[in-house]
């Protein structure tokens, strides 16, 4: 496996750029832009959060010191364990600064979330976060949060608004979903020895998605030829899992030759993991499933039977949260932020977990399991800790 992923390390670089002709990884500015950052670059690696803990000798910037910071969290949704453990971790770092923070779930309504990005601007917040949500929808009022000088540090999204705009002040924050991609795809074609049939999940114009998918299709599909996608499964993304469920059902009653599963979201791998443990309990065939993403239930499905749900490419949400305050402070102290940067995924592997009989295992246990889970280092600087301190 390592092989094929160092021969497919070499094509990220030049599947970023052909992917930029859309909103959600163009860089407008400059060619270092358009490569997104990677957590190793950091340069806070080298900080560790016990110093929290210990007196720190910083300055804390003029610019924060002895305000009271207001930020707004505006979601697309924040139901699912996925977003409430994102939720959690904006509000635990947010608690740390003593940053006064407003959480604002949209419901999956787009007008709630522009409207909520005006208000915050209205209510003078210091800085505005955003998760998720669609490019067309919101820039508008994302360009009136950045011409009023407000920093915004959106996840999973991006927006195509020009640098004399944001000022420096705009971060697209993402899961290097590049990366998952290959970890999730390079983990069937290890198990699948590089050749197979296969059913594809491809859930088209999502940015997080559409990155994923230009892995499998400019990446994994000419360099292992002996894949076959027998069927592409793109049902959108209301309410995904029970229609993935009867797509694949469908598709197995055809009698077809299926070797392995792949989902490019963990909400279709769910749907197609019970269309897969049905197969299994009827016919006896038991069929592999790859995904990207990872929540408690996924988690407890893939310990329930491991030999289906082998592996799903993730970035701990909390880890996310901890980013995009870090960001905000560093925008409101004047100091330059980074306009892409991506952020370090796993692969985590049935094979890595206990069995469920040893114990289950949660989203906030994987800390054991994988480095960089839980907690990071990036982007946290000694004035931040000194700025803990003085709470």
């Amino acid at each position: 496996m390592k092989k094929g992923i160092a021969i497919l390390l070499t094509l990220i670089m030049s599947l970023t750029l052909v992917g930029c002709q859309g909103n959600d990884d163009v860089v407008a500015d400059s060619a270092a832009d358009s490569t997104p950052v990677v957590n190793e670059d950091a340069t806070n690696d080298e900080t560790s959060d016990e110093g929290a803990s210990e007196t720190v000798n910083a300055d804390v910037p003029s610019a924060i010191e002895g305000k009271t910071l207001k930020m707004a969290l505006i979601k697309e949704w924040g139901t699912g364990t996925h977003m409430i453990t994102h939720i959690n971790g904006v509000k635990d770092e947010a608690a740390r600064y003593g940053i006064e923070l407003s959480v604002i779930d949209a419901n999956n309504d787009l007008a709630k979330m522009a409207e909520g990005i005006d208000n915050a601007v209205t209510n003078k917040m210091d800085a505005i976060l955003i998760s998720h949500g669609k490019a067309d929808a919101l820039t508008g009022a994302v360009q009136k949060a950045l011409e009023a000088g407000i920093p915004v540090i959106v996840f999973d999204n991006d927006f195509d608004i020009p640098e004399e705009i944001h000022q420096g002040k705009l971060v697209s924050l993402d899961q290097y979903d590049l990366m998952m991609g290959l970890l999730s795809q390079m983990s069937l074609v290890q198990e699948l020895d590089g050749k197979g049939k296969v059913v594809y999940n491809r859930v088209a114009n999502v940015p997080p998605t559409d990155k994923r998918h230009r892995i499998w299709e400019g990446g994994i599909l000419p360099t292992y030829t002996g894949l076959e996608v027998i069927n592409t499964i793109d049902l959108g993304t209301d309410n995904p899992m029970p229609k993935a469920q009867t797509a694949l059902e469908t598709l197995l009653t055809t009698g077809s030759d299926i070797d392995a599963v792949y989902a490019v979201w963990d909400e279709y791998a769910k749907g197609f993991y019970n269309a897969l443990v049905v197969e299994q309990q009827a016919s006896g065939r038991t069929i592999p499933l790859y995904s990207v993403d990872i929540s408690d239930q996924d988690l407890a499905m893939m310990q329930d039977h491991p030999e289906i749900w082998r592996a799903s490419a993730a970035v701990d949400p909390t880890v996310v949260g901890q980013v995009q305050i870090r960001l905000a402070l560093k925008a409101l102290a004047g100091e330059k932020i980074p306009r892409y940067y991506s952020l370090k995924p796993v692969l985590i592997h049935v094979d890595d977990l206990p069995s469920k009989d040893e114990r289950r295992v949660t989203m906030a246990e994987l800390a054991e399991f994988y480095d960089g889970w839980g907690y990071t280092t990036d982007f946290l600087e000694d004035w931040m800790l000194a700025l803990e301190q003085a709470q």
